[in-house]
């Protein structure tokens, strides 16, 4: 726990800065979210059960900027948008060309960041139940 909630604060003095231009900018969020799932579908196996949950909070994030789904707060997007920052990012914690570790951090940033915004997830997947005809 500490080792997520210390790697969760290094995420966010990097990247707080970068992600707050994200929130006015929906074609710079949508190439984020493209390099997001590029990064993960190519590197699926190293991901593991993390690649789940990274794909649920690219569709949270796709659903607030197509303005489909705006019951998010401020701080849960700021967050989403810090986690895939790191996610993408060439600056690591634990270099991701080191096969079998490199994903340690950016799993466990992802991980923290699904566990504070745990509320807003229930929320929004009830709400995309609702959506199926």
């Amino acid at each position: 726990m500490f080792f997520k909630r210390l790697l969760g604060k290094i995420a966010y003095k990097l990247f707080y800065n970068e992600a707050k231009k994200y929130i006015d900018d929906k074609k710079g969020t949508d190439k984020l979210l493209s390099r997001t799932e590029r990064k993960a579908r190519n590197n699926r196996v190293s991901l593991g059960n993390v690649g789940r949950k990274l794909s649920l909070l690219i569709q949270l994030l796709k659903s607030w900027v197509t303005g489909e789904y705006r019951d998010i707060p401020y701080r849960t997007i700021i967050m989403l948008l810090v986690g895939l920052l790191y996610f993408v990012s060439p600056i690591d914690v634990i270099p991701d060309f080191l096969f079998g570790f490199g994903f340690i951090d950016d799993a466990a940033v992802i991980a923290l960041i699904f566990s504070q915004i745990d509320k807003d997830l229930i929320k929004y997947l009830e709400w995309k139940k609702k959506q199926r005809p």
